[in-house]
């Protein structure tokens, strides 16, 4: 993946993710105020803030990965100095990969098996819009994975 088209990508992730975020609490907001201060909950703005902030959550996820800011423990690479990190490097990936594709897999699958189902207080929203974030993050985050270079071992 090009970088100009990796940066992109990525860009267009982030602002997804902060707007979707940014709704979330807007909805959130909305809904203390009629709840609180006029005594009239809105039943749906609960469950859609629910999808809005799982969707932001997964999107963050990628941001992560792409960025190489998940949290690790080096206790067991930083002894073997610079070889040990580059093979630690290219294992993690590798079981990342396997594990994001197995939670990826099963994703598609049940979000597959769901496709029928409506949202609990809005009938006419097809809930698989719900079901859909962590199959398209998961497949995001394998798309990333297989075609970054290594950044910390000495790639760009």
């Amino acid at each position: 993946m090009p970088n100009d088209l990796r940066a992109r990508s990525l860009q267009l992730i982030n602002l997804a993710a902060c707007l979707l975020l940014a709704a979330a609490v807007g909805l959130m907001f909305m809904q203390v105020i009629l709840r609180f201060g006029f005594n009239n909950p809105q039943a749906w703005a609960e469950e859609v803030d629910r999808y809005l902030f799982v969707w932001s959550v997964y999107f963050g996820a990628v941001i992560a990965l792409v960025k190489d800011t998940h949290i690790r423990v080096t206790v067991l690479t930083d002894p073997f100095g610079p070889a040990g990190k580059r093979w630690s490097d290219i294992l993690n990936r590798w079981i990342n990969v396997i594990s994001i594709g197995f939670v990826c897999y099963y994703a598609w699958q049940l979000a597959y098996d769901n496709r029928a189902m409506t949202f609990y207080t809005l009938p006419w929203i097809p809930q698989i819009i719900f079901f859909l974030a962590v199959p398209v993050c998961m497949t995001l985050m394998i798309v990333y994975l297989l075609v970054q270079r290594q950044s910390r071992t000495g790639g760009t």
